[in-house]
């Protein structure tokens, strides 16, 4: 513990009393707004994102910004979910095309003392 408060530079009376605290208003409103959001997301079958979401819980006269909304879908997503319902989407798109392949060339520019080389 001693090595931990000195790395992040707090005391450790300190540390003791952030754990003994009890959690904020801000934090029990955002329990509550996750709850929201996700049955939001489950009626949708997952097809909404934040912008819709922050709609819907606008129209059910939940005050809340879509700044909060989006933050709060983030810290639900896991990083394998974060692309979830457009990724795989995108995928069967991209399987169906024919496949094309872009090619680019890079030629170096290099001064040189009587000007720009190719």
């Amino acid at each position: 513990m001693k090595a931990l408060c000195e790395r992040y530079g707090v005391t450790r009376a300190g540390y003791y009393a952030w754990r003994r605290r009890e959690t904020s208003c801000h934090d029990h409103q955002d329990e509550r707004l996750v709850a929201r959001i996700r049955a939001i997301f489950g009626v949708s079958e997952g097809t909404y994102g934040s912008p819709r979401i922050h709609a819907a819980l606008v129209q059910a006269s939940w005050p809340v910004g879509r700044k909060r909304v989006a933050r709060l879908m983030r810290s639900l997503a896991s990083r394998r979910d974060r692309h979830g319902s457009t990724g795989a989407r995108r995928a069967r798109a991209r399987s169906s095309r024919p496949s094309r392949i872009a090619c680019w060339t890079y030629t170096p520019r290099h001064p040189t003392r009587s000007g720009w080389a190719m």
